[in-house]
């Protein structure tokens, strides 16, 4: 028996779930029913090129070209399938929402009472706990949430819900941005955060960690005060936590200012990847551990075993000029001329992690051993640069980079530009040229992915899509299941928001 019965036409299951576990190649009718109508549009070169499209047909009406098509007809079924699941669970959400404001309501929110409306939602999540069989604290939390997201000024992020356009995640994303806004603004504030975070076009849909950074952004433009003073009082509150876990292990999480963190990071990264080589087994995740370990407990790691570290760096949390312990660590910090002159408070941004106060940027500028001055377009702010017929990028170039894309370019992939790698598009043994126009920044991962030709990517020229002019940068990826999906250079959203 298979769930979801079978296809009319093939005989096929409809459903890959299933007692037998259908397999492609454990059934005969994959080899021998009548092929599948070839929609010629899906063999089109991706480069647009005759010859290869003539390869292309050749490989479609060869018995393992059907079979290629055939799993990917399915594999995109299946992804629309997962789309579609993911818009029913945001309805879902907003109905909860709704429901859970109600029931607050009804045990004592809506009474005159003032002490009856203080215990309504401690009873409501009471009723929840005792319903679903989950924890207090839980429950509370659920209630906590769905009171927010039901008030009058979250009206915009309940209606996208509801209409399964904002996934709960991306709710969240937008309620804790939305910190430093004061509540005679949060309406407005919640009704642009929508139209970034659900943008008409899919493609331009920000992955979780970008669309964090840009409603920050977007917060400081309601915020009442300043990020510098929020910093000043918040700071207070720094610290260094230890939760232990299973198997003898623990969580070691700081709470930092950005700008020492993102520092902190990029060292890690800066002399984990120092460490690398054909004889060295640990991944990377394991060598920053190590890392850590090794600059603030050798004495305590080499009692647990831990791989040592001999490029040791020494040193405050800020980076300064020049290498350490043979290592060149670099952050790469945008600043408006107007804040460094002192005419603005405007915030800068840590490229890859977020925006710093007005006097964080001012400090990191003075203890830089380079300034780099990047020139953008007066109309839209896109980024200027020329490249060089060389395989390996400019120090210039790489820059260029870090400030154009931001993260790992991939389709969701937050990985910060400082661990990524600069990839040609089109390879270098393929005649691809050194040039902004054919270099984009991957992680090791998705360079890989793309290097073994799981995923194809390509740049878009500007006159490509029938959208209109897209931002120099931004890369159309070709999935396995023959998806197609656009993403965009962070350093210059399209449109800008």
């Amino acid at each position: 028996m298979v769930i979801g019965g079978r296809d009319p036409q093939t005989g096929w299951p409809a459903d890959p779930l299933g007692a037998d576990g259908w397999d492609f190649r454990a059934d005969p009718r994959a080899r021998t029913a009548e092929p599948p109508t070839v929609d010629p549009a899906l063999f089109e070169s991706f480069e647009d090129d005759d010859d290869e499209a003539d390869a292309a047909w050749e490989a479609a009406l060869a018995p393992s070209g059907i079979m290629a098509r055939a799993r990917a007809q399915r594999a995109d079924e299946l992804v629309a399938e997962l789309t579609l699941i993911d818009a029913e669970q945001a309805r879902l959400e907003a109905r909860k929402a709704i429901v859970l404001a109600a029931l607050s309501a009804a045990v004592g929110g809506s009474s005159e009472n003032p002490v009856d409306r203080l215990d309504a939602p401690d009873i409501a999540a009471s009723e929840l706990a005792a319903a679903l069989r989950i924890s207090q604290r839980t429950a509370s939390a659920a209630v906590a949430e769905a009171l927010i997201v039901t008030d009058k000024a979250w009206k915009p992020v309940l209606e996208a819900m509801a209409a399964g356009n904002l996934p709960r995640r991306r709710a969240n994303v937008i309620l804790d941005a939305a910190a430093p806004v004061p509540p005679e603004r949060l309406e407005a504030f919640a009704a642009e955060a929508v139209g970034i975070a659900n943008p008409p076009d899919p493609d331009q849909t920000l992955s979780q960690g970008t669309l964090k950074r840009h409603l920050r952004r977007l917060a400081e433009k309601y915020a009442c005060e300043p990020l510098s003073v929020r910093k000043e009082r918040v700071s207070a509150h720094r610290r260094v936590d230890l939760e232990p876990a299973q198997d003898g292990m623990c969580w070691l999480s700081a709470y930092l200012p950005l700008e020492v963190g993102a520092a902190i990071d990029t060292r890690l990264e800066a002399i984990s990847r120092s460490l690398q080589s054909p004889e060295e087994h640990r991944t990377i995740n394991q060598l920053r551990a190590d890392v850590l370990a090794d600059l603030l407990g050798s004495d305590a790691s080499a009692t647990a075993g831990i791989g040592s570290i001999e490029a040791v760096t020494t040193g405050d949390a800020l980076p300064s000029p020049g290498p350490r312990g043979g290592v060149r660590t670099e952050l790469i910090v945008t600043v408006p001329a107007r804040t460094l002159s002192g005419d603005s408070d405007s915030p800068g941004e840590i490229v890859g992690y977020g925006a710093i106060d007005a006097s964080a940027a001012r400090i990191l500028a003075s203890e830089a051993a380079t300034w780099t001055r990047l020139f953008v377009d007066p109309e839209d702010g896109v980024p200027l640069a020329l490249g060089r017929r060389r395989y390996t990028p400019t120090l210039a170039m790489r820059r260029f980079l870090g400030a154009r894309d931001r993260t790992c370019r991939f389709p969701g992939c937050d990985k910060p530009a400082a661990a990524a790698e600069a990839d040609h598009t089109r390879e270098w043994a393929e005649g691809g040229t050194t040039e902004a126009d054919n270099l984009a920044l991957l992680c090791a991962q998705h360079h890989r992915l793309k290097t073994v030709g799981h995923w194809d990517v390509r740049h878009v020229r500007s006159s490509a899509p029938p959208g209109g002019p897209v931002p120099p940068g931004t890369l159309e990826w070709k999935a396995p299941s023959g998806r197609r999906y656009l993403t965009y250079p962070e350093g210059d959203p399209a449109p800008p928001f």
